[in-house]
């Protein structure tokens, strides 16, 4: 499990630390305060932009991300779209 998250030398950041964290983190704040940052770190740790930032305590574990990018990639296409509103109806039906 993420024990910590180092951002470092990314936009407006010279080093943040962000601990101590659990299993799900909710993270909000502010326009401007840096949210989209940490949130593509999470999404694309080995992006250039992020060679000085680091996780710790991170093994195995799949980070999701849902951040505005995560829904313009799989909400926004209406051919993906129609798979998600399928599987909505069929788990409707199961509820009945």
């Amino acid at each position: 499990m993420i024990q910590s998250i180092i951002i470092k030398n990314v936009a407006s950041y010279n080093e943040a630390k962000l601990e101590p964290l659990k299993k799900i983190n909710l993270i909000y704040g502010l326009n401007g305060a840096g949210k989209t940052i940490l949130s593509n770190y999470l999404k694309d740790r080995e992006n250039e932009s992020f060679k000085e930032c680091e996780i710790q305590g991170l093994n195995d574990e799949k980070i999701l991300v849902y951040n505005q990018n995560f829904i313009e990639e799989n909400f926004y296409s209406q051919d993906n779209l129609k798979g998600f509103l399928l599987c909505l109806r069929l788990m409707l039906k199961l509820k009945k």
